[in-house]
């Protein structure tokens, strides 16, 4: 999909573009006009979304990330405001 991964800490969600991704398929599984019932029907629905996933949609986020380096650094780690 054209989402070049990094090595960052654990403790970095900040950092760490799956966060952002992990986010947007929980918000459409959300929006979901049906139930799902089974393990096999959250699979079938995630790989819809996955197969979706648009490194495109994230590219705000991927500009604005070297910020958001120096955001943690400054703060030592921590969870920033943005």
């Amino acid at each position: 999909h054209g989402i070049r991964g990094f090595n960052w800490p654990p403790s970095s969600p900040d950092l760490n573009l799956i966060e952002k991704v992990w986010r947007w398929i929980k918000e459409e599984l959300k929006k979901l006009p049906y139930v799902l019932k089974s393990k096999e029907d959250l699979k079938r629905e995630l790989q819809k979304l996955w197969d979706r996933v648009d490194s495109r949609d994230f590219r705000p986020y991927i500009e604005r990330l070297t910020c958001k380096i120096e955001d943690v650094i400054a703060v030592r780690g921590l969870a920033t405001i943005h």
